[in-house]
C-alpha cells in the first residue's frame, strides 16, 4: 500500500492522521510496523507522546504486550525518569516515564509515528535504561534521518515502514 498518499501537510509537521482515520491503511501499517519484532520476546511496547500512542498500543496488542506511555514533562502523576533533548526545531523538551514502569531485564520496543534528529527516540532509550528495561527493537512509520543516525540506532535494530525521499512533499 501506498501510505504515503494520506500523509498531508500539517500546521507545525506533517499530519498522518487522514492514515489513521483509513481501516485498511491503519491496520496496514500496524501489521507491518509488528512484523519487524514477531519473532523476538517482548514485553512491553513504549510509545512516545502523541502519534506514537496511537501505532505503539496497536502493535504492542499485535505483540501480546503491555503498552507504556512516555510523556512529556508534567503528564505523569507519580514518579518518573525524565529525559531532556533538542527536537527537529531546536526546541528544549523534556520526556518522562513513571520510575516503576519497566522491570528489571524486561524487553521494550519503542515504537513512534516519524523519525528525524532521533533526538526524541534516544532520550526514550535513555528512559528505558534508567529503568533498568533492554530495548530490543526501534521501530516507526516514516523515516526523515541521516544515515549516521540510522547507523547510531542500529544496536537498537531499528526499523521504518517508509523513508522520505527529495520528491516528497507533505
Amino acid at each position: 500500500m501506498d501510505f504515503k498518499q494520506f500523509i498531508r501537510p500539517g500546521r507545525t509537521a506533517s499530519d498522518i492522521t487522514p492514515l489513521f482515520a483509513n481501516a485498511n491503511a491503519f491496520a496496514e501499517l500496524v501489521d507491518k510496523l509488528s512484523s519487524f519484532f514477531q519473532e523476538q520476546k517482548v514485553d512491553k511496547v513504549a510509545c512516545i507522546e502523541g502519534r506514537g500512542f496511537i501505532l505503539g498500543a496497536a502493535v504492542a496488542i499485535k505483540l501480546g504486550a503491555g503498552v507504556i506511555p512516555i510523556r512529556k514533562k508534567g503528564s505523569l502523576q507519580n514518579d518518573t525518569h525524565e529525559e531532556t533533548f533538542r527536537d527537529y526545531s531546536g526546541k528544549e523538551k523534556t520526556l518522562e516515564v513513571h520510575k516503576d514502569a519497566i522491570l528489571p531485564n524486561e524487553s521494550i520496543v519503542i515504537i513512534d509515528d516519524w523519525l528525524e534528529t532521533g533526538a526524541s527516540v534516544e532520550a526514550a532509550i535513555k528512559l528505558i535504561e534508567q529503568t533498568k528495561g533492554k530495548v530490543v527493537g526501534v521501530g516507526v512509520f516514516m523515516d526523515d534521518s541521516t544515515e549516521q543516525v540510522k547507523k547510531e540506532l542500529e544496536k537498537y535494530k531499528y526499523k521504518y515502514v517508509e523513508k522520505t525521499s527529495p520528491k516528497d512533499v507533505f
